[in-house]
């Protein structure tokens, strides 16, 4: 993938979640720390609004997280132009994270094909670099 693609769907996708008014302004505090063929790295300090009533990273964020961004690495891909529709999302959980707590979301497309593509998705504590939860993300993109 050329470094510009790379650099246009990292400034792509800053752009779209700093003014989006839609459900995705919950992801505003996600910044992206590299991009490259078929990969996107984010991450973002949890913060209050992420959390759930037990006051850990809540479940249904960490769901958006595994659906966007593998949708961002997925555009990242040389001659992919579409952001597909979802055909099937799963999501693992293994431990908890709280406020405060630096995580890194990496997504990385596992195979790209004419009209399906799957993709996996890590969200990791970044200072232990432990698995907080896994993701698969299966997207039809033969528009």
């Amino acid at each position: 993938m050329s470094g510009n693609k790379a650099a246009q769907v990292a400034e792509l996708f800053t752009k779209v979640i700093a003014s989006t008014k839609c459900f995705d302004h919950n992801l505003r505090k996600v910044k992206v720390i590299s991009c490259s063929n078929g990969r996107l790295l984010t991450g973002f300090q949890v913060g209050a609004e992420h959390l759930n009533q037990r006051g850990t990273l809540h479940g249904g964020f960490i769901a958006h997280l595994v659906d966007a961004i593998s949708t961002y690495a997925l555009t990242a891909n040389d001659n992919v132009d579409t952001r597909g529709v979802s055909i099937d999302l799963s999501v693992s959980y293994y431990t908890a994270a709280k406020e405060g707590d630096e995580i890194e979301v990496e997504a990385v497309t596992k195979k790209l094909g004419k009209k399906i593509a799957f993709l996996e998705v890590e969200v990791r504590n970044k200072a232990t670099n432990k698995i907080l939860a896994s993701g698969r993300h299966t997207k039809y993109i033969g528009v």
